[in-house]
């Protein structure tokens, strides 16, 4: 669990802001992927997206691992991918299936 709570550490506030909405979405709907409403959370982000949509914003959120629920040694992406949709200022994500989601929301909500 320190492995986590480290690679939650250097998030920005941000990208924490932004796993938290999407694993409390997840375990609210059971829905894998995410349209987090960008241009009215973030303006300020949402547009360095529309200027650049292949910026990497969040770089940190998009290699943060975790381990597999049957093995802790095995350690996989968090998200298995990160979309904007410049129509909607939209940030879609798609949780990875195999990542131990309930380890990882318990982390975050410390």
């Amino acid at each position: 669990m320190s492995e986590v709570k480290k690679q939650l550490a250097a998030l920005s506030m941000y990208e924490r802001a932004i796993l938290m909405f999407c694993l409390h979405a997840y375990f609210s709907s059971g829905n894998y992927t995410n349209k987090l409403p960008l241009g009215e959370m973030l303006p300020d982000v949402a547009a360095i997206f529309d200027v650049n949509p292949s910026v990497n914003v969040f770089a940190k959120l998009t290699t943060l691992q975790i381990s597999t629920p049957n093995d802790a040694q095995t350690l996989v992406n968090v998200f298995e991918s990160m979309t904007y949709e410049k129509t909607g200022q939209q940030l879609v994500t798609v949780l990875n299936k195999q990542a131990d989601l309930k380890t990882l929301l318990k982390a975050v909500d410390d």
